[in-house]
């Protein structure tokens, strides 16, 4: 009996330092950054294609409630962001938010320590609380802000432009930090902000970013064609657990 306890206590002891190799392996900054599979982005498409305010929208904007539009619900300098809600089905948050949340929260060693071997909490309960879209037009932008949640998430579904053509455009070329088109993370505050450049094309298209909702981000205006750039953002809750921040704009 004693040498079956002991081999059922390494084998335990295997199995989470595989899952936390595993969570080192995919979370090398303070997000993830991963690709779509195809079932998916059809799905976002879809619904895409069918706007719904998420429930109880109304009662939580207020005043700023305006049916399907989000715009003035966040930060975007954006003439069109409009809600969406996954159905039915769940599809985006069970076959890819879920699992991200998860990543994300376990790669707290504390965290996994209390749920899965002391067991003295409960596991986490993720839910969506906000789903939009954004369709953002040449010279329109997304200043710095953070967001209301405890994840939070943006997919790049089209991208019109190639960051490269991006950075020779004059106001650009002659910068030492040119940024036209990028999406920028922003660590540390005061004079210590360490900017982290995402230049984007067109071959991410399918690309998310999954990162905690207090990271400040912004996305830089893009410029020469009529094509709109449409991207899927949102933020993951975490029932019965305090934010980490004081409440902001979902985006």
């Amino acid at each position: 009996m004693v040498k079956q306890l002991l081999q059922d206590t390494v084998e335990e002891q295997s199995k989470h330092a595989l899952y936390q190799e595993l969570i080192n392996k995919y979370v090398q900054n303070l997000w993830l950054d991963m690709r779509l599979t195809k079932e998916v982005m059809d799905y976002l498409w879809d619904i895409i294609s069918r706007p719904n305010p998420p429930e109880k929208m109304e009662e939580v904007a207020g005043p700023k409630f305006r049916g399907t539009k989000a715009n003035y619900y966040l930060a975007g300098n954006i003439s069109k962001s409009i809600w969406l809600q996954d159905d039915k089905s769940n599809l985006i948050f069970e076959k890819v938010l879920q699992d991200f949340a998860e990543i994300m929260y376990y790669k707290n060693w504390e965290n996994y320590y209390n749920i899965h071997i002391a067991k003295i909490v409960p596991a986490p309960v993720f839910q969506v609380q906000e789903l939009w879209v954004n369709y953002q037009k040449q010279h329109e932008f997304n200043p710095p802000h953070n967001h209301n949640g405890f994840y939070s998430f943006v997919v790049f579904m089209k991208i019109p432009t190639h960051w490269k053509e991006q950075h020779e455009l004059p106001i650009s070329a002659n910068s030492n930090s040119p940024a036209a088109s990028n999406f920028q993370f922003l660590l540390g505050q005061g004079q210590t902000v360490q900017a982290i450049a995402i230049p984007l094309s067109p071959e991410d298209e399918g690309r998310i970013l999954f990162f905690p909702s207090w990271l400040t981000h912004q996305v830089f205006p893009f410029y020469g064609t009529e094509e709109e750039r449409i991207t899927v953002s949102g933020n993951i809750k975490m029932d019965g657990v305090p934010l980490p921040h004081p409440k902001s704009d979902p985006q």
